[in-house]
């Protein structure tokens, strides 16, 4: 049996959000999605970019995975999930804005930075498999407390991921061109702040 609070919750979106913007969903139905932007985010249940920006349906192409990392191209057979999301959003419904969003607090990033600090990496494990992704943003660190570290491999890890996205060969031939823009966002869960990291001046400023 479907549990019942979600049924609820159902019947309340039906009735109320569905009812108001129907021919909003029925043109989507009918034309198909064009999303404008293409979010990477993590699963953790406390992030959720549409809420955060007040997207409609169709707005946000959305992955989501564990500390929202982008694994380099030549990982494709061993992650090619995040990396077929990629491709089908860059290449199928040509989407021009790529946002990798972090978070405080996530635990992806700390069980990675303990697994890459004592060098312990579980075998059969698809969970520490992924998290060795963050070996490279790792090595970047300063020698700072662990709380500090894990704090800043946060971020690193974006700057990683977007250098990695930079790397893929149908965004790269698209960046030579400035025909799509990649974008890296930290949320602080509990103040509700958001910081986007700058290019040129290789670090996060608060919007």
């Amino acid at each position: 049996m479907f549990p019942q609070n979600l049924k609820d919750k159902f019947y309340e979106w039906k009735n109320d959000t569905f009812s108001i913007k129907k021919s909003h969903f029925e043109k989507l139905a009918k034309e198909g999605q064009f999303p404008k932007y293409m979010i990477i985010s993590c699963v953790d249940s406390r992030v959720d970019p549409n809420s955060m920006f007040k997207t409609e349906a169709g707005d946000f192409f959305v992955h989501r995975n564990i500390a929202n990392l982008v694994p380099p191209y030549d990982y494709l057979t061993e992650h090619s999930g995040t990396i077929a999301a990629i491709e089908f959003g860059v290449t199928a419904l040509n989407i021009k804005n790529i946002v990798v969003m972090g978070h405080s607090g996530c635990g992806g990033i700390k069980n990675g930075y303990l697994a890459c600090k004592e060098n312990k990496f579980m075998e059969n494990s698809s969970i520490s498999n992924w998290l060795q992704l963050l070996k490279p943003a790792y090595m970047k660190l300063s020698e700072k407390s662990e709380k500090e570290n894990i704090g800043e491999l946060e971020k690193l890890s974006i700057v990683t991921s977007l250098e990695n996205l930079s790397d893929y060969p149908f965004i790269k031939k698209e960046l030579e061109t400035q025909s799509i823009s990649l974008y890296g966002i930290w949320n602080d869960i509990g103040t509700g702040s958001l910081e986007s990291y700058c290019h040129d001046k290789k670090m996060f400023e608060s919007l």
